[in-house]
């Protein structure tokens, strides 16, 4: 199933989550947009809508690396040729050969691997937020993965709910976990080999029992 169709489905268990919830405008709204990100957050597993989404742009940063790494051999070549040499100049030079290397090795997953360890950084900027915390090492757990494997599990549900749960806890709003759940399991139902869409199915219990359902 597409990432669109996981997003509408997730849209839509989360703002019936919201109104059951709490029954106005603004409930519903918000965990309307809890349950989309939710129904895509499954997919971070591969090069969909939910990873193309998040992930910062390969050829933008790839372009920024190669304009760093550049820029700091420029002005090494410089200071070598006005001041000589130092013991700093080597580090440097390091760092500039580095950005230069991975600007030419680095893919689109690794994209998303870095994408996640910045979320990390920014649960450590905000008060150590767990709940962000959280996020970012599924952001970077899930680019490592094969696609339909444990973030479509119980496993990943269970993570994604300790996600919630403490984003709750940090930030409580009304329904916030309810379409969150919702919106995360419904991908998973989606993704069933018993709907006529899906040539594969879901493993809801690997690692221990890899059958597809």
């Amino acid at each position: 199933m597409k990432g669109s169709s996981h997003l509408g489905i997730g849209i839509a268990v989360g703002a019936i989550a919201g109104y059951i919830t709490q029954p106005d405008l603004m409930t519903v709204a918000i965990c309307a947009g809890i349950g989309g990100v939710s129904g895509v957050a499954p997919d971070l597993d591969t090069n969909g809508l939910a990873s193309n989404r998040i992930t910062l742009s390969k050829k933008v940063s790839k372009v920024l690396m190669e304009v760093a790494g550049i820029g700091i051999l420029l002005m090494l070549i410089y200071q070598v040729m006005t001041q000589g040499m130092s013991r700093e100049i080597y580090i440097y030079a390091g760092i500039g050969l580095v950005l230069l290397i991975v600007s030419r090795v680095i893919t689109q997953r690794r994209m998303l691997t870095i994408t996640g360890v910045l979320v990390m950084l920014l649960g450590f900027v905000l008060d150590k937020s767990i709940g962000i915390l959280l996020a970012g090492s599924y952001i970077i757990f899930a680019s490592f993965l094969p696609h339909r494997s444990y973030t479509h599990s119980l496993i990943g549900v269970v993570f994604y709910a300790f996600i919630l749960k403490y984003l709750y806890m940090e930030w409580p709003i009304d329904g916030l976990v309810l379409a969150g759940l919702a919106g995360y399991i419904s991908h998973l139902v989606a993704d069933m080999k018993v709907l006529p869409v899906n040539r594969r199915g879901v493993k809801w219990f690997a690692p221990l029992w890899k059958q597809e359902f």
